[in-house]
């Protein structure tokens, strides 16, 4: 069974007729950074003396580890956490007033580590609580109550905008969307009548349901390249819409993703789409080609 797997990850890395006896040790460790389990590691040392001490070699933790498997790697400096639950060996911070680790009966020591590098998805002010720790933080969501709190200038260390974030902010204008920003979700902008224009990064891959759904005043977007496909009523009754450049990665336009946008005259649909979604031009008086 551990063989198997060691040859999938051969064969999803794309790298055929490699024996196991043929790699060295930086090489084999490598391909133990793709281990799922604990056992892995410690069966890969098994198999010969090469491969002994490759759990030594990392200095930092390939996969989740707890009190009793942290022993095999005694060198790790950074600590990764790719799950809330995964245990942080006392380095718990705040999240939303609550501490991220379980309160345990007995007593643990605490463990220092260089740098702890968080994956999992925190908001804002959770980023904003720990900014003087040796802490980083690689998934940050500003969410409406965050937005609330700080203001409408989107930080520079967000990855994500929340749904609803800045929905019916009727006083906003306009937006400065960091090149940090991978998506933007789902009614995110939603009623935001005084918005005028918009530019959307080339980092943005994601662009919720609604996200623009009824900027009266919005009257050009540009849909950067990284986009292939316009959620469901995503640009809908933008009344005041008169121009969109849709780039040719696009390849869906989702449910009544332009529907009533009564002043759009003109829409260049490049050949990559492949699907119009239900009345998504819909009520669009003013379209003639």
């Amino acid at each position: 069974m551990f063989t198997q797997r060691i040859s999938k990850i051969f064969k999803n890395r794309k790298t055929e007729n490699i024996k196991m006896s043929r790699l060295s040790g930086y090489h084999i460790m490598i391909v133990s950074i793709y281990f799922e389990t604990i056992k892995d590691f410690i069966n890969l040392e098994l198999v010969c003396k090469k491969f002994g001490g490759n759990m030594e070699k990392f200095h930092f933790n390939p996969i989740p580890l707890n009190y009793k498997t942290i022993g095999y790697f005694p060198n790790i400096e950074t600590l990764h956490l790719w799950d809330v639950k995964d245990e942080n060996f006392g380095n718990g911070f705040m999240i939303n007033r609550e501490k991220m680790e379980i309160v345990k009966i007995k007593v643990v020591l605490k463990k220092e580590f260089f740098r702890i590098i968080v994956w999992f998805n925190v908001d804002f002010e959770t980023f904003d609580r720990n900014k003087n720790r040796n802490i980083e933080f690689k998934n940050v969501t500003y969410t409406k109550n965050n937005r609330k709190k700080f203001g409408n200038i989107i930080p520079p260390s967000v990855r994500s905008i929340g749904d609803g974030c800045f929905s019916y902010c009727g006083s906003l204008s306009s937006v400065n969307i960091p090149s940090s920003v991978t998506s933007i979700g789902e009614y995110c902008f939603f009623g935001c009548s005084s918005l005028t224009s918009v530019l959307i990064p080339s980092s943005v891959t994601s662009i919720g349901d609604c996200c623009f759904s009824g900027c009266s005043h919005l009257s050009s977007v540009t849909i950067p390249s990284s986009i292939t496909s316009i959620g469901d009523y995503c640009f809908s009754y933008c009344s005041r819409l008169n121009s969109v450049i849709i780039p040719s990665s696009v390849t869906l336009f989702d449910y009544c993703c332009f529907n009533g946008c009564s002043s759009l005259t003109s829409v260049l649909i490049p050949s990559s789409v492949k699907s119009i979604g239900y009345c998504c031009f819909n009520s669009c008086s003013s379209l003639s080609s």
